[in-house]
């Protein structure tokens, strides 16, 4: 098997991600000239360039931006089965599941699970909704994947969406004080919910206006940091958004929500019996359906 320098593809990794040699060096600890001295040779093997570089910026050529969560994936796959191994594998519940789902619902419910069963090491490991789960994963969470082989399902959450953003967007955006002001506002959506926004417009029954093209993301945790950046407005998730409401990190222009496709769902191993591990958080992340998320 004829594979790449690998120091350099972890270089590679970490000057894509940050999109700049001098901090891919910062957080490597090493110099700019070494992480460019390794993206060449990281070129060279590959025949091909990974960045454009210019005299004020430097970006991903296309082959790059191609490359680029190649190894991002196979370098969290290596983490992660090399954390496995080194906690002893099966006595590690490993969550795995959307990066949406994980940061906004499950991160700020963890303690509580993690006070009940403070013995129980816990591996998380974040993906895309069209990723497919792992071998190794204990329990999966995404939307819309109702049982699939060797999988059982639980339903955890439907899609409802309502409109929110940022106080401070609003302090500075023109005058929103009913539906059909959004033709005035910056509209936040990704590719998979692109048409959600002529859906709710339309469920309000205000009079037809042009809305504004929405600004795309290509992942929903992206688009929902951006509502609370004060970029524009998002439609969030109800179950997801209430924390940042309480907190006053975001506010609810309009009542109207959406029904929309996408519901969350728990999978687990179709298996019997079930290691107490899975058992424990399955029992746990049902029961905390009915709880209010607590506040951050």
């Amino acid at each position: 098997m004829r594979l790449p320098p690998l120091n350099a593809v972890r270089v590679f990794e970490a000057a894509g991600r940050l999109n700049s040699f001098s901090r891919a060096a910062a957080e490597l600890h090493v110099t700019p000239g070494a992480v460019s001295r390794q993206i060449a040779k990281l070129e060279a093997f590959l025949g091909v360039a990974l960045f454009q570089r210019g005299a004020a910026e430097m970006r991903l050529t296309e082959a790059g931006a191609r490359y680029l969560p190649v190894v991002r994936d196979a370098l969290e796959r290596l983490r992660d089965g090399t954390q496995a191994l080194a906690s002893g594998g099966q006595d590690t519940l490993h969550i795995w599941g959307s990066r949406f789902f994980i940061r906004l619902w499950l991160l700020p419910r963890l303690p509580g699970f993690q006070a009940l069963h403070p013995g129980l090491p816990v591996r998380i490991t974040t993906a895309l909704p069209e990723d497919e789960p792992p071998a190794d994963m204990d329990v999966a969470i995404g939307p819309d994947r109702p049982a699939l082989a060797g999988l059982r399902s639980h339903k955890l959450l439907d899609r409802v969406v309502v409109p929110v953003c940022s106080p401070d967007y609003l302090r500075h955006a023109a005058a929103l004080r009913q539906p059909q002001d959004l033709a005035h506002h910056a509209l936040l959506q990704t590719p998979r919910d692109a048409d959600d926004w002529q859906s709710w417009y339309a469920l309000t029954g205000a009079p037809p206006v042009r809305l504004p093209r929405p600004i795309t993301f290509t992942s929903t945790d992206v688009a929902y940091s951006a509502a609370l950046d004060g970029i524009g407005i998002a439609l969030g998730r109800q179950g997801f958004i209430e924390a940042d409401l309480q907190a006053g990190r975001l506010v609810q222009p309009f009542t109207v929500a959406l029904p929309s496709r996408g519901a969350f769902h728990l999978m687990i191993r179709d298996a019997e019996p079930l290691p107490a591990r899975i058992v424990a958080f399955r029992d746990w992340i049902l029961a905390q359906l009915d709880s209010p998320a607590p506040s951050r």
